[in-house]
C-alpha cells in the first residue's frame, strides 16, 4: 500500500511542478492561484537557481522519482532495488530540506504565500516519510509480489491520467494576455470594452466613453478615486464612465470578495455608493467590514448576505476579467479614453485626451473616435489634479498594481520592534515619511523627514546613501500590499543603486506606532 501512495504523490507532485513550470515559461499567461502571494513568489529573486527557474527542478526531481519507483517493481535483483530505495531517500529528501528553505523564505523574506509552491513542499515531505518506511518491501520479494504491484501501478498512471490531463488541459487554457506593447484590433475593443450591462455613469449617450479596470483593494486605485470623482463632477454630463471588475488576485485577498459586494450591492441598485465606498475602506475589506458597509449604506442585509453567500456574481467578475486581459489591461488602474490604453501616466493626460475627443465629437460630422489614439498635449486644464492632497496618478509605473513590479527586488518589511531597535543602534537610521506634505504636517514619526512618494525618482538620490532609510506611510499596515507607496518608493531607491540591506519599508506605518503607544511629532 506504501508503494501505491507513493506513486500518487509523486505523479501529483509532477503535475504541479509541470504546471508552474509551463507558467513560468508562458509568462502572458495568467498563474491559476489556490490562495494570494503566487505571482509575488513567482516574480521574487529567489524564483530561479543557476539561470533555471525552479519548477524546472522539481520537474526533474519528480521525473527521476517516477522512474527510480516503476524501475524498481520491474527488477528483481534485490541488492540494485535497495541502491534504488537509497537513491529515492536521498533525491527526496534533498527536496524535502530544500522545500523547508523555500517555505522559510515565503514567510519570512518573500511575505507571500504560493499555494502550488506550498502544496509541492507538503508533497515531497510525505514523499520522504513514506520513503524511509518504505526501506524493506516485503511485496517485492517474490516475483508473484511484484507482478500483483506492477498491475496496480498500471492502473495507477492511468487514473492519474485520467483525472491530471483534463486538469492540465483546463489551467492552461485560461486566457492569454497580451504580450506588452501588442496591439489589440478595434474589433476587439468595440466587443469587449464596455458590454450593454456594464456599470455605467454620466451621459449614457456621449460619445466620449471613459472605462477604469479597477481593483478595490488596489492602493493605486484608491489614490486616483479623488481625481476619478472631481472627472465626474465637472465632466460627468457631457462624458459616459464604465467601472469594469479587474481584481489582482494574486495580489490583493479580499479583492474578489469585495467585487462580488459590490456587485451584490448593485442588484439593490447601489452600485456607485459601494465602489465609493470601498475605495474609501480599502484598508479592511474582509467579510465582516463589508458587512458593516453594506448596513451603512442602508442595503438590505439579508438580501446581500445571500448574493455574497451564493456566489451567483462569480460569473460577471470573470467575464470583467477576461474582458481586460483580452483589450490589453496588465495591472490597475488602468482607463481607457475611447480606444487608447492608459497605464502609468499622469491623470492629465488621460483628461487631455477625454478633451481632445470631446472637442473632436463637436464638430460637424466629428466622431470621438477621430482622436481616440491621438498623443497627450493641449485641451484644456483640470482643476487642482494632482495637488498637495496626494500623489499623482502613475507619476511612476512603480505607484500602479501590476505582476510587473513584483519582478522587481523587493525591499525589506520591519515593524515596530525592529524600527525601535534601530533607533536605539549607534548609527540611527533616517525615517522617511512617503505621505503627501498635508499629511505630514498632521503628525509622523520623531524625527522624520517628508518625501512624498511621487518625489522620490527624482530627490531619492539627494538621500543619505551611508546611512539605513526606513520608508513608511500611514498605517493599518498597508505596506503589506506590494503595491503600497512606501514600498513603491522603496523600489524606486532600489533601482537608483541604494544597498538593499540599508533601504526597510516600515510595515506597520504611522499608526501602527501610534498604537503601541509611542510618541509622535506634531
Amino acid at each position: 500500500m506504501r508503494k501505491i501512495l507513493l506513486l500518487i504523490l509523486i505523479l501529483a507532485g509532477f503535475f504541479d511542478a509541470l504546471y508552474l513550470h509551463w507558467v513560468y515559461t508562458s509568462p502572458n499567461h495568467p498563474l491559476v492561484c489556490l490562495g494570494t502571494g503566487c505571482d509575488t513568489v513567482r516574480a521574487s529573486k529567489y524564483a530561479s537557481l543557476w539561470g533555471h527557474a525552479l519548477p524546472d527542478y522539481g520537474v526533474l526531481m519528480y521525473g527521476v522519482l517516477i522512474l527510480a519507483v516503476l524501475t524498481e517493481a520491474w527488477l528483481s535483483s534485490p541488492a540494485i532495488r535497495r541502491w534504488i530505495q537509497l537513491a529515492t531517500i536521498a533525491i527526496a529528501a534533498a527536496g524535502f530540506l530544500f522545500s523547508l528553505y523555500l517555505t522559510g523564505l515565503e514567510a519570512f523574506v518573500i511575505h507571500a504565500w504560493c499555494a502550488w509552491c506550498v502544496g509541492s513542499a507538503v508533497i515531497v515531505t510525505l514523499i520522504f516519510l513514506l520513503s524511509l518506511a518504505d526501506l524493506r518491501s516485503p511485496d517485492l520479494d517474490t516475483e508473484s509480489g511484484r507482478f500483483g504491484l506492477r498491475k496496480r501501478f498500471v492502473f495507477v498512471v492511468v487514473l492519474m491520467a485520467a483525472i491530471e490531463v483534463p486538469a492540465f488541459n483546463y489551467l492552461i487554457g485560461r486566457p492569454e494576455q497580451p504580450a506588452p506593447g501588442q496591439s489589440v484590433p478595434a474589433a476587439i475593443l468595440d466587443e469587449r470594452l464596455v458590454r450593454p450591462d456594464s456599470h455605467a455613469t454620466g451621459d449614457l449617450s456621449s460619445p466620449v466613453t471613459v472605462v477604469e479596470f479597477g481593483d478595490f483593494e488596489c492602493p493605486g486605485c484608491g489614490r486616483v478615486e479623488p481625481q476619478v470623482e472631481e472627472m465626474l463632477a465637472q465632466y460627468g454630463n457631457r462624458i459616459r464612465f464604465v467601472f469594469r471588475q479587474f481584481p489582482l488576485r494574486d495580489m490583493h485577498p479580499y479583492a474578489e470578495t469585495a467585487a462580488e459586494a459590490s456587485e451584490c450591492a448593485a442588484e439593490q441598485g447601489k452600485f456607485w455608493q459601494a465602489q465609493r465606498k470601498f475605495y474609501a475602506e480599502q484598508d479592511d475589506l474582509t467579510e465582516p467590514a463589508l458587512d458593516r458597509y453594506a448596513l451603512e449604506l442602508g442595503l438590505d442585509q439579508k438580501q446581500f448576505d445571500s448574493c455574497l453567500a451564493s456566489g451567483a456574481v462569480k460569473a460577471r467578475i470573470e467575464s470583467d476579467l477576461a474582458d481586460g486581459r483580452a483589450v490589453g489591461v496588465k495591472g490597475t488602474p488602468a482607463f481607457f479614453v475611447g480606444h487608447k490604453l492608459f497605464f502609468s501616466v499622469p491623470f492629465d493626460q488621460i483628461v487631455q485626451t477625454m478633451n481632445q475627443q470631446l472637442a473632436a465629437a463637436s464638430q460637424p460630422g466629428g466622431t470621438s473616435a477621430s482622436a481616440s489614439n491621438a498623443a497627450g498635449g493641449g485641451g484644456g486644464g483640470f482643476g487642482s489634479f494632482g495637488s498637495d492632497t496626494g500623489p499623482a496618478f502613475g507619476a511612476q509605473s512603480e505607484l500602479n498594481c501590476s505582476p510587473d513590479e513584483l519582478k522587481k527586488q523587493q525591499p525589506t518589511l520591519i515593524h515596530t520592534a525592529d524600527v525601535q531597535q534601530l533607533l536605539q543602534s549607534a548609527s540611527k537610521p533616517l525615517l522617511v515619511d512617503v505621505r503627501p506634505p498635508a499629511q505630514f504636517k498632521g503628525d509622523h514619526l520623531p524625527g522624520a523627514l517628508n518625501v512624498p512618494v511621487e518625489k522620490i525618482e527624482t530627490a531619492g538620490g539627494s538621500l543619505p546613501k551611508d546611512k539605513t532609510l526606513v520608508l513608511y506611510e500611514g498605517g493599518k499596515g498597508g505596506a503589506s500590499d506590494a503595491c503600497a507607496v512606501s514600498r513603491a518608493g522603496a523600489r524606486m531607491l532600489l533601482s537608483q543603486g541604494y544597498d538593499f540591506s540599508k533601504v526597510k519599508v516600515y510595515q506597520d506605518g504611522l499608526n501602527g506606532w501610534e498604537n503601541a503607544g509611542l510618541p509622535v511629532d506634531k
